[in-house]
């Protein structure tokens, strides 16, 4: 591949490597936090499902159309943010109870009834 046709990404030298090595690192990121912690689950089922796909798959272009979420390179752009954020959640701990508790309407939808205009 000599081009990824998108502007200012360039075509990743070895991205089974760069692949593997960032879903291991989200892996171990998530392993910290509660098996109960839906952030977890989820990136954890996500994350092993296309590590399996990178392992088990030598050519790129299957690798692409597998997971379909991009080019591999756009995928190597989605690990590095999904690991920036595992870190993140870790430091925020959203599994942890509210500290006071929250406004009756908080999660109230729609936020907030506009008052009529006359």
């Amino acid at each position: 591949k000599k081009a990824t046709g998108l502007t200012g990404m360039q075509v990743a030298k070895n991205p089974h490597h760069t692949l593997t090595a960032l879903y291991n690192k989200i892996l171990r990121a998530v392993s910290k936090m509660p098996q109960e912690a839906a952030y977890r689950r989820y990136t954890e089922q996500i994350v092993s499902q296309r590590a399996k796909i990178v392992a088990s798959t030598p050519n790129v272009r299957e690798i692409e159309q597998k997971i379909n979420c991009g080019q591999v390179e756009e995928l190597i752009l989605q690990a590095e943010n999904e690991l920036t954020l595992a870190r993140k959640m870790l430091g925020w701990k959203p599994w942890e109870p509210l500290v006071k508790q929250a406004p009756a309407n908080q999660w109230a939808w729609p936020p907030a009834k506009l008052p009529e205009l006359k």
